[in-house]
């Protein structure tokens, strides 16, 4: 792969994910987006369940996606497979269908078990968890950069639509 994606779909990579039955649940932008609180974003960012048996499904996952780690330096590379991702927690990857961002626990005390017991589930041409929008808040509240404070505020207001749904 030579590290550019023809095209962003992170249908694809959900389809990937759920086809090797990978325990995920997305976060970021996708996750905020599909729940009313828009704004761009070019990757899918999304928090793995941190067991071996999921390592292992989600490392075939990452090779169907040929996912390779960016901004490695010089001479370095590493191999996705199921020792790796035990021994990581998060991982920055280009992907044939864009960049996917993994992640073992984005704020203290959100990891998979947390968020998939309070995920909301979409249904489309693919059935997948989306965080909550409260656990959204808490993740760019913890993160506390310019952006993600502003980003708040979306996700409150969505989060107020949905209430009155």
């Amino acid at each position: 792969m030579d590290n550019q994606p023809s095209s962003f779909d992170p249908l694809a990579i959900v389809r990937a994910l759920n086809g090797h039955g990978v325990h995920y649940v997305l976060i970021g932008g996708i996750a905020a987006g599909v729940q009313g609180a828009m704004w761009a974003t070019f990757d899918l960012d999304v928090v793995y369940e941190r067991s071996a048996a999921n390592h292992e499904v989600l490392a075939d996952a990452l090779s169907d996606l040929d996912a390779v780690p960016v901004d490695l330096p010089a001479g370095v590379t590493v191999t996705l497979d199921r020792r790796a991702l035990d021994s990581g927690d998060v991982w920055t990857l280009m992907t044939r269908w864009g960049r996917l961002d993994l992640m073992g626990e984005p704020a203290p005390g959100l990891r998979y078990a947390e968020l998939i017991s309070r995920a909301r589930w979409i249904d489309g041409t693919e059935r997948y968890p989306v965080a909550s929008i409260e656990d959204l808040i808490a993740m760019k509240s913890y993160a506390g950069r310019p952006k993600d404070l502003g980003q708040v505020e979306l996700l409150r207001a969505a989060g107020n639509e949905i209430a009155v749904e």
